[in-house]
């Protein structure tokens, strides 16, 4: 609002909220300050608006100074419609337009465009003017009734205003308000009809104006009490109420309008009860002066009024002034006049509309206006009986009883009534009940109830269990009576009055005969008790119902029974256990029953007696619930339906199907309560069913469930159809029926018992009938009434302190209370799909679309309620329950801009005078906004408004308002309090704007508080709580945390000020403190509720940010920083430590898997082991066998994940405390004792898995939980090989005795087994296979061979069935196969079962032998399909399993001769495919793009074929290369077991040529298109050697001299210690994509760069092997006597061209001094050696060692011929070679040991590719590590003596040059 000059009015709405006290909390010293401020405005009251009349200034003229002059049509027509004076009218125009308006500026343009449409807005204005009025009246009568009330917030402060104004002056002042509104006339242009809707605004003038008298009148009445009237005063008021004459003459309204009705009763009450207040005088004798000047004032003008009703009140207290007041009670003609009076008075039912009075809405509160009524009346009350019923006439007044039982209900009365002596007042009535009982026995229950309800109970109930007399109808042949004075007599035998009830009256009783209308009756003075009496009238109305022929409402003992059952559900109620309950009133209660069960067969039963019954049975069910149910049950007089199992909600809700029946309740309903307009029954069966639901018995079937289907059915859909006597007793239904619904709920919410089938289907069925459109349209017509009625509804109210407790607003609370609830629990019915129930159909429609109720913007008006402090909250809370709920935007449905929204909801956030439960339900609305409503986000952060040049004031300037403001500046002062005290964020509402940080980054919504982030001390404001004293249990740390680990995660690196926050956090004095904080773990068990994830316990949700913070910072962004070692190896160490102590509380295993997971990825960052000593490390492994242990005993009710992550513990720390575990046995055999008991869990749960998936069926087992036993199973398998790998290489000897005592590797090779076949156990098999390959590389590879490992795996590891059936397809998989085997999931399998068998049989050679060929013989077929593979694809798992195959293959070819006896077949066939595979793997050389597609796979093949540009040389191709060589050297191994040795071949003196046949095909024909028919040529092999030499040449291979042999009796001389080398020495190299552009190109060989990168010792070992078979076969052929001479001619040329290659680069690399000497036979010496000292005795072990070749027995990876090896042991026994090999003397001991130089030097190529090398240089070691893994013994030379020249050191190179020599005579011999 702009700046006047001084407010003229004051914005009495606002007020009205800050000094009220139930809608702020507003500060003392402010209210006291606001008050003072306006206490003469608040004196004047209504008069301080001054008419127009009274303008000192023209409202044009005011305009103009305003410079407003375009709102001047509006505002003279809003001035003329008000009549108010210009500034206060241009006042309250702009308090409207800042406070009220809710449009926008845009509507607002339109609404004064033109004069209709400001029409509505004037009409909004002058409800605003009224209510302004209103409120100064409210305001000072709150003054006035709560400034003596001690227990008033501001008591204080009110005391000091009324001091200020003081009483005097205000009654003078609200007399002249008086008189003025009652003189009051409409605006003059209303009068004349010249304003639109002249006639609708004169009767809501008149209303207004009705409702400021009664105000007032009230505010009198108030200040009456104060301070009593004087007699001018007195004749002021008396004179305003006849001119009004009492409300009847209220212009413009209109009588048979309900309301207008209303409005006239309540003006005539309050006039009527303002002049009897002034009349009533306690002390009158105090008073006489006064008495008799208003007798002699008003005497006549009273006296004259007895035409209307109202007039009775005012002539009986009139008689009793003058009666008490003067002496006219001694004269008689005064008290003729004064009787006459009276008898008006009685005629008028005086006493009948007293009652009226104080039942009147207006007084039916305990405010102190209704006690000073009620007060008044009781007084007038107690006059009478003082002075006119000594003798009980005045009980016969009609009315009387019923005014007196409405008067004492209330406890300030009924705690006088009941002190009062017995002839006092209004005890006089009570004493003649008690005289005449039981004649008056309804008025006496009724007085009794009363009493009971007003805190008597006790009281009253005491004396009706005594009463003094029993009057009974007197009877000579019962009552035998002896006369003892007039009227009184003495009985002479003992009565019992009562049939069949334990009471007598004892003879000698007096009694006193009394006549009455219905006979003479004796009066016993004996005490009685009024239960017994009851219980008589029971037994009697039981008897009699037959004689009263359904007419029951004119039953004078139904009304006794009825008004007697009443008292006792009072008394009933008023006792706490059953023994509350005395002997006398146990027969009622029970025939409560037999009532109900009585009358439930008549036509038209008595309702109300039936409903008195029902009551009783309510009050008696917290005491005896068990009985009662089942005697109400067996009435059949409630709903029920059937139970059934197989019934579902749906059924339920629709009550189709279920045998749903309303039984007695539905037809009372239908056939009486809706004809007499009043639903006692039915109020009273809602009482019982939710006093029985509250009871909580779970017999949901049988009570709740058909009473919520009757209700949901019959009652709440209908219940705006049916007629009432008055609109109370229909709201009052619709209380107990949402407050029922409100049960169901919260009991679901509450109730621990989640697992209670028939409390799940009650909440089912009670929210899916809400969520449909029968009973949902009623609840969202509450919900939707809107805060503009609901606020009028409140303004007529006279006491606007306290609410109606059925009132229109408790059901719109009660109605957004439950719609919240339907909205979260819909999901139950519906599931999580999106369909929207009809309800929400409902709710979420758009303005554009047609919707009448607009649910959403109704719900948002609420937040201006200034009524109801829960409204706006609830409000709010529902706004929230929708955004998060909608799947639509919430900006749509609202219809608001955006600055509206701020308006409505941001403006409170500043207010100090705003409670924080509203700010905190806003908070909540903005945090679920940002995560499901991007609209309102934005206009909650004010997005995109910061260029906003629209003008946003209608007044004296144009500016940008600040109350949309937007909710970024309330953060930015969140962050400067939390900077000044980080503890702050203890307090609630910093809490909730911490979530909405949280909200903001969890949801990527940064941007809206860029502002904010841009500040350079953001990150150190925000993280300040962390840095300060940590609280428990605060949800902060968590937030800031996630904040945290988000920024980092999707940062760049580059936020320095975050940097230098995390470098803060992980200082010692910071960090120390916080993992003693987040390792700090309650031992007990967190409670489990999943509904919400802010329902977990604090310290769970901090530690999973704190784990996921660490994860971020070591695996997701680890260069942002660096963790300090320090803190790092702390928080290992204390990680570990609680993880360990954490495993003896798996109760809840949610803080241990975090721990574990968390200690798994530090883990991760250490290479070697982080403890600082050998105590360290002990005490680290102690702690992991302590969590092992744990986890073994009990492995099976681990939760999966916790599994996986100590799984992957032990596994790390295998790897890190490898030492430990070595040196220490006892350590170590815990700690295979635990692996063994996981694994072989493990396993038993893999069986079992496995049996039950094949059982159902065979790929059809729940995916999730395969999944999960495999992950773990599969870390289990790591942790195996982990555990072989480290005790194979340095363990114990018997370190598998814990395996081989649980028959582990039988349960592995059984599980396997079961494992091959099943597809979704294929990631296992692979691991399975691996774990048993590792174990067979070992020594435990010899139980395998006890396993049957045949009988279990050969079949199974035939392919599956549905490969089988199909052919290798290269069209991609359908959809609907994903879950079946293709070929390439099957290869790794397949690959790893061949590698199995190839290493057993390796290990165990004959041992094995016969399973190998059973193997070969089921597989052969797969075996040469796997051969064969290379020529479809070369894929990663393809080239395994060919590599696989041709091992399998070479090894098994050294018994070729026992295979081809086991199967010829199969030999055949597979020699042929390796053939094959030999000649496709050297094309593949020379076909580059080829092996390129072939490696792609066949997805890529044709983008690969497609392209056109040169084919890039990468790492992928040159590894194929290798992995060809490799499996060229296997072929070409296989291949020379069937070639001709060729020592035998070069040195033998015979040769039979039938024992070999030619591998090689000599005769050269032309190129073959097709390569089924390919043969094996010596062109091919040749080309072969040529690829690899000149391989070599490119790589610049070079030879250093490795020395081949060891000469154990020899010593090296001073000058040959180079000749020392390490055997363990290699040269590989390693290759990379930077190739050398230098490129040479032939037409015979690959690309250079692919040669040049290729592994340059693998080459040489392919080279040695193709040469072997080139020599052998070439020699085989030109001996054959089948082929012609001519091809041995050709071959013997071919050698000679071919292989000048390879002949030079044997000149150049191995001979010595190749350029000065030609020689190829000259070889190059390795220094001198001298024999050693050799013991004569020893001379024969020595010698034998010194042909001792020693040699490791890996063969599962050898890769060389043995040809060698024979060639030394077969030397020894042959003759020199044949004369054609044309040697030299200086050559013959070179040839005599060449054999042994070969075999050593193959033997050392092949530790390149040893499972376990040597690590160690040095002779001594080598040959003990050697000899202890496999010695082979050769047999002593024969020969015995040896010159100095045979001992040679012989070097790799030698084997080459022999080769050359070889190939360079060949082509010379025949």
């Amino acid at each position: 609002m702009p700046a006047v000059e001084k407010s003229v009015i004051t914005d009495w709405k606002r007020l009205w909220q800050m000094v009220s006290g139930i809608h702020y909390e507003t500060p003392q010293d402010t209210v006291r300050e606001e008050l003072m401020n306006v206490a003469s405005e608040l004196q004047a009251g209504v008069l301080q608006f001054k008419p127009k009349n009274d303008s000192n200034l023209e409202l044009s003229t005011l305009l103009k100074e305003k410079k407003q002059e375009k709102l001047l049509p509006f505002t003279e027509r809003l001035q003329d419609l008000l009549d108010l004076e210009s500034a206060q009218c241009w006042e309250i125009l702009c308090y409207y337009l800042t406070q009220e308006y809710r449009g926008s500026a845009s509507l607002l343009t339109q609404l004064i465009s033109t004069e209709t449409n400001m029409a509505k807005l004037h009409e909004d204005i002058r409800h605003y003017y009224s209510l302004e009025r209103m409120i100064v009246l409210k305001i000072v009568k709150n003054l006035i009734v709560f400034h003596q009330v001690p227990n008033h917030p501001y008591h204080h402060e009110y005391r000091a205003v009324v001091e200020k104004i003081t009483i005097p002056r205000l009654r003078d002042s609200y007399l002249d308000q008086l008189d003025s509104l009652i003189s009051e006339l409409p605006p003059r242009k209303l009068m004349a009809g010249e304003c639109f809707h002249s006639a609708e605004r004169l009767v809501a003038w008149s209303e207004r104006n009705a409702r400021e008298i009664n105000e007032v009148l009230h505010i009198l009445l108030l200040l009456a009490e104060q301070q009593p009237m004087g007699l001018e005063q007195i004749k002021r008021i008396f004179a305003a109420c006849k001119q009004h004459s009492f409300g009847k003459i209220q212009s413009y309204l209109d009588d048979s309008q309900l309301y207008h009705q209303e409005i006239i009763r309540s003006l005539a009450y309050s006039e009527l009860m303002l002049i009897l207040k002034c009349l009533d005088f306690e002390k009158p004798e105090e008073h006489s002066d006064l008495i008799e000047k208003l007798i002699d004032n008003l005497q006549v003008d009273i006296t004259s009024m007895y035409h209307r009703p109202e007039h009775g009140p005012l002539l009986l207290a009139w008689m009793l002034l003058c009666l008490r007041g003067t002496n006219d009670a001694d004269d008689a003609s005064s008290l003729l006049r004064c009787r006459q009076l009276g008898k008006r008075a009685v005629d008028l039912k005086c006493f009948v509309q007293l009652h009226l009075i104080a039942r009147h809405s207006m007084y039916a509160d305990d405010s102190m206006l209704s006690r000073i009524v009620r007060k008044t009346i009781y007084n007038q009350l107690g006059y009478l009986c003082n002075l006119f019923d000594g003798d009980g006439s005045c009980a016969r007044y009609e009315g009387i009883y019923e005014l007196l039982c409405e008067l004492v209900s209330w406890p300030h009365l009924a705690k006088d009534f009941c002190s009062q002596a017995e002839d006092d007042g209004p005890r006089s009535l009570y004493k003649t009940l008690l005289e005449n009982f039981p004649l008056e026995l309804t008025h006496l229950s009724k007085l009794a109830l009363s009493l009971t309800k007003a805190g008597q109970g006790n009281y009253i109930k005491s004396q009706l269990e005594s009463l003094p007399i029993l009057a009974l109808l007197y009877d000579e042949n019962l009552h035998k009576l002896r006369e003892v004075d007039t009227n009184e007599f003495e009985l002479l035998a003992s009565v019992r009055p009562f049939p069949r009830i334990d009471f007598a009256i004892p003879a000698g009783t007096s009694c006193t005969a009394i006549q009455h209308p219905s006979g003479c009756f004796m009066h016993f003075r004996s005490p009685v008790n009024y239960f017994d009496a009851l219980h008589h009238e029971i037994n009697c109305l039981l008897l009699e119902t037959g004689h009263l022929h359904g007419d029951f409402e004119s039953s004078e003992r139904i009304r006794n029974v009825e008004a007697g059952l009443r008292f006792l559900e009072s008394a009933v109620k008023l006792s706490k256990s059953i023994s509350g309950i005395s002997a006398e009133m146990v027969h009622p209660t029970e025939m409560c029953v037999d009532l109900l069960h009585k009358f439930k067969s008549v036509q038209c039963p008595p309702v109300g007696l039936l409903s008195s019954c029902m009551n009783v049975c309510t009050a008696l069910l917290p005491l005896v619930d068990e009985e009662i149910f089942s005697r109400i049950s067996n009435l059949h007089i409630l709903p029920t339906v059937c139970h059934g199992s197989q019934y579902d909600f749906k059924m339920y809700s629709n009550a189709s199907g279920v045998g749903f029946e309303s039984r007695f309740l539905g037809s009372v309903i239908d056939n009486v309560e809706k004809k007499s307009e009043r639903y006692e029954f039915l109020l009273s069966y809602l009482g019982f069913l939710r006093t029985y639901t509250k009871l909580k018995r779970n017999r949901q079937i049988q009570m709740e469930i058909p009473g919520l289907i009757f209700l949901l059915r019959d009652v709440f859909p209908h219940l705006h159809t049916w007629h009432f006597s008055s609109q109370l007793d229909r709201n009052k239904i619709y209380f107990e029926i949402l407050s029922f619904i409100c049960d169901i709920l919260d009991l679901f919410n509450t109730s621990k018992e989640s697992d209670c089938k028939q409390r799940e289907l009650l909440v089912k069925v009670c929210v899916y009938s809400l969520l449909n459109l029968d009973n949902g349209l009623i609840l969202l017509r509450f919900v939707g009434v809107g805060n503009a009625y609901v606020q009028y509804t409140m303004e007529l109210e006279t006491n606007w302190m306290q609410q109606q407790p059925h009132g229109l607003m408790m059901l719109v609370r009660l109605s957004m209370r439950i719609l919240m609830q339907l909205l979260r629990l819909k999901e139950k019915v519906y599931g999580n799909s999106e369909t929207l129930s009809p309800l929400e159909a409902l709710i979420y429609t758009q303005p554009k679309q047609r919707d009448t109720l607009r649910i959403i913007p109704t719900v948002c008006s609420y937040m201006s309620n200034i009524f109801d402090r829960w409204l706006p909250i609830l409000s709010c809370r529902l706004l929230k329950r929708i955004a998060l709920q909608f799947n639509m935007s919430l900006l749509a449905c609202l219809d608001m801009e955006a600055d509206q929204i701020r308006l409505t909801f941001m403006q409170k956030l500043p207010d100090e005078l705003e409670s924080d439960s509203i700010k905190l339900a806003i908070l909540e609305l903005v945090d679920a906004c940002i995560a499901k409503q991007p609209g309102v986000t934005e206009a909650f952060f004010k997005v995109n408004y910061a260029h906003d040049k629209r003008s946003r004031s209608f007044f004296s300037k144009e500016c940008v308002p600040t109350i949309g403001e937007s909710i970024v500046t309330y953060m930015r002062e969140f962050l400067d309090a939390l900077q000044v005290e980080p503890l702050t964020i203890q307090q609630a509402l910093p809490a909730k704007i911490m979530n909405i940080f949280h909200s903001l980054w969890k949801h990527n919504l940064q941007m809206l508080v860029d502002d904010l982030v841009q500040d350079k001390q953001f990150w150190c404001k925000l993280c300040s709580p962390l840095f300060s004293e940590l609280q428990p249990n605060l949800r902060i740390y968590t937030q800031l945390l996630n904040i945290i680990s988000i920024e980092v995660y999707t940062g760049n690196g580059t936020n320095a000020a975050l940097l230098d926050v995390m470098n803060k956090f992980f200082e010692q004095k910071n960090f120390g403190p916080w993992l003693n904080y987040v390792f700090n773990m309650p031992k007990v068990p967190a409670a489990k509720n999943l509904s919400s994830s802010d329902e977990l316990p604090d310290w769970i949700c901090c530690l999973q940010a704190f784990k996921d913070l660490i994860v971020i910072l070591l695996k997701k962004q680890p260069k942002f920083m660096t963790i300090p070692e320090s803190q790092f190896k702390l928080m290992a160490h204390k990680c570990l430590k609680v993880l360990v102590d954490r495993s003896n509380y798996l109760e809840d295993m949610r803080p241990f898997i975090m721990l574990a997971e968390l200690y798994v990825f530090i883990l991760l960052q250490f290479k070697h082991a982080y403890t600082n000593s050998l105590e360290e490390e002990e005490e680290l492994m102690e702690l992991l066998l302590q969590l092992m242990n744990r986890i073994c005993s009990c492995y099976e009710d681990q939760h999966v994940r916790a599994k996986e992550a100590c799984l992957a513990i032990v596994t790390k720390c295998t790897h890190l405390y490898t030492d430990l575990l070595i040196r220490d046995s006892s350590i170590a055999l815990r700690f295979l004792n635990s692996v063994v008991g996981i694994i072989c869990s493990e396993l038993q749960h893999m069986e079992n898995s496995v049996s039950l998936e094949n059982s159902q069926s065979l790929n059809n087992s729940d995916s999730s939980d395969s999944k999960a036993s495999t992950n773990s199973l599969i870390l289990c398998l790591n942790l195996l090989k982990a555990v072989a790998t480290i005790f194979h290489n340095d363990g114990p000897g018997n370190w598998d005795l814990p395996f081989v005592s649980v028959r582990l590797f039988q349960r592995l090779v059984r599980c396997v087994s079961r494992t091959l076949p099943l597809f979704s156990k294929q990631v296992l098999s692979v691991q399975l296979l691996d774990v048993l390959i590792v174990f067979a590389k070992g020594h435990c590879s010899v139980e395998f061979l006890h396993c049957d490992v045949g009988e279990h795996l050969w079949l199974n590891l035939l392919p599956p069935r549905e490969l089988l059936q199909s052919k290798y397809d290269f069209t991609k998989p359908a959809a609907v196969d994903g879950e079946r085997w293709t070929v390439e999931q099957w290869w790794p399998v397949y690959a790893r079962g061949i590698e199995f068998v190839t290493i057993i049989y390796e290990k165990h050679k004959k041992c094995f032998l016969q399973e190998a060929f059973q193997f070969v013989g089921i597989h052969a077929v797969f075996l040469e399909d796997a051969l064969l593979l290379s020529k479809q694809s070369l894929e990663p798992a393809a080239m395994h399993l060919i590599k696989a195959a041709v091992t399998l293959v070479a090894s098994l070819t050294e018994h070729h001769k026992e295979w081809k006896q086991d199967n010829d077949i199969s030999l055949a066939n597979i020699m042929r495919a390796v053939q094959s595979l030999l000649c496709h793997s050297s094309s593949l050389f020379h076909q580059q793009r080829n092996l390129k597609c072939l490696l792609a796979g066949r997805r890529s093949q044709l983008e690969i074929l497609r392209s056109t540009g040169a084919l890039t040389i990468d790492d992928e191709l040159i590894s194929a290369c290798n992995d060809l060589t490799d499996i060229i050297i296997f072929c070409v191994k296989a291949l020379l077991r069937f070639s001709p040795d060729l020592i035998e071949l070069l040195c033998c003196s015979e040769y039979e040529p039938s024992k070999h046949l030619a591998l090689l095909d000599v005769k050269f024909g032309a190129p073959k298109l097709n390569e089924e028919n390919l043969t094996l040529t010596f062109g091919i092999v040749l080309n072969l050697v040529n690829i690899y030499v000149k391989a070599l040449n490119m790589q610049n291979h070079g030879f250093s001299e490795v020395p081949l042999n060891s000469l154990p009796n020899v010593e090296h001389s001073g000058d040959n210690d180079d000749a020392d080398v390490c055997v363990g020495h290699q040269t590989n190299r390693t290759y990379s994509k930077s190739l050398s552009t230098v490129s040479i190109s032939t037409g015979s060989c690959p690309a250079s760069e692919l040669l040049s990168n290729m592994d340059g010792q693998l080459c040489l070992l392919a080279l040695e092997h193709l040469l072997m078979l080139v020599a052998s076969q070439a020699i085989c052929i030109n001996r054959s006597p089948n082929l012609e001479s001519l091809w041995k001619q050709i071959v013997r040329r071919d050698i000679s061209n071919e292989l000048v290659i390879f002949n030079e680069f044997v000149r150049r690399k191995v001979i010595l001094d190749y350029k000065e000497n030609r020689s190829p036979w000259l070889r190059r010496k390795h220094g001198l050696y001298k024999p050693k000292c050799v013991d004569p005795a020893r001379s024969s072990s020595s010698s034998t060692r010194s042909s001792e070749i020693v040699r490791r027995s890996n063969t599962t990876n050898e890769l060389r011929v043995n040809v060698v090896r024979r060639l030394h042991l077969q030397q020894q026994q042959r003759t020199p070679p044949p004369h054609n090999f044309d040697m030299s003397g200086e050559l013959s001991p070179i040839a005599q040991i060449q054999g042994a130089a070969m075999s050593t030097s193959l033997d050392h190529r092949d530790g390149r590719k040893r499972l376990y090398p040597a690590q160690q240089a040095g002779e001594a070691f080598l040959e003990d590590e050697l000899a202890a893994i496999d010695l082979q013994y050769f047999p002593p030379p024969t020969e015995h003596g040896y010159s100095e020249l045979s001992q040679v050191q012989m070097v790799e190179e030698d084997y080459l040059q022999l080769m050359s020599a070889l190939f360079n005579v060949m082509p010379h011999c025949d």
